[in-house]
């Protein structure tokens, strides 16, 4: 049986064979909810690669020692896979963001794309954020990931492309194109240059992979011609037409096995 993991900053400072001592953040839901005490092994992430593990020495509800057995630092995967979540009604767009999450997304970017009918109003924003965030931290401790994604900041609209870099590979989700998201991604595998896959000659391969993921109604045509003119490219998930809050997944699924990861 996998051991509970827990989430604390404080864990990048632990050495083995030392006893670590964690706050009410661990201690409160390990005694109370998990119901663990000495002798009970668990492990602690900090988000960024570090893993902990250890058997409880001492714990109460506001504090728990920690004798550290091991620590291990997983380093990020090259490329990292990026999701472009547009804004959706009925927290669909949490449920893409958790699921991705899951599966392995290396950073997640909020976009109130032309057509969203959310909105992250600029009185409610810094709430709308955390709660992504707080999606992404569960979502990350259920799947026992040592590094969480990073969440970045909402962009909107055509303002999305000049978020991009030039080692960008990207690919816009879209139901109209002809070019399967399979295909490309087959092609760039082939090829050997994932930059061949975004039409750049003799560039680097690419330190991002990123999916774009419209609204339930679609990406406009201006912020098609604008992701477009950066090198991204239109493909088609398959014969069906998925939600807002299941395309991504269904895409970064594929990306992971094109790059042998799964």
């Amino acid at each position: 049986m996998s051991l509970p993991v827990f989430f604390s900053p404080q864990s990048a400072e632990a050495v083995t064979g030392q006893v670590l001592t964690f706050g009410e953040d661990v201690a409160g839901h390990a005694v109370r909810v998990r119901r663990l005490g000495p002798g009970d092994e668990l492990e602690v992430v900090d988000g960024s690669g570090t893993r902990v593990r250890g058997t409880v020495s001492n714990a109460s509800a506001n504090e728990l020692g920690l004798h550290v057995a091991s620590v291990t630092h997983t380093r990020a995967d090259q490329p990292r896979l990026v999701l472009v979540q547009a804004l959706a009604k009925g927290d669909r767009d949490l449920q893409a963001i958790e699921t991705a999450t899951e599966i392995g997304v290396d950073e997640v970017v909020p976009w109130a794309a032309e057509r969203s009918i959310a909105d992250w109003p600029t009185k409610k924003r810094d709430k709308l954020a955390a709660k992504w965030d707080n999606v992404i931290r569960a979502a990350s401790l259920q799947a026992r990931r040592s590094r969480f994604p990073l969440r970045h900041d909402l962009v909107r609209g055509t303002g999305l492309a000049a978020t991009l870099s030039e080692t960008d590979t990207v690919y816009v989700l879209h139901e109209a194109a002809e070019l399967r998201l399979s295909q490309a991604l087959s092609e760039s595998r082939s090829a050997g240059i994932w930059s061949a896959a975004s039409g750049m000659e003799n560039s680097p391969d690419p330190e991002r992979i990123v999916l774009v993921v419209g609204p339930e109604g679609g990406v406009s045509d201006a912020e098609l011609d604008a992701l477009a003119a950066v090198g991204a490219k239109a493909v088609l998930l398959g014969p069906t037409v998925l939600r807002s809050s299941s395309a991504g997944a269904a895409g970064l699924v594929m990306a992971q096995n094109s790059l042998g990861r799964w």
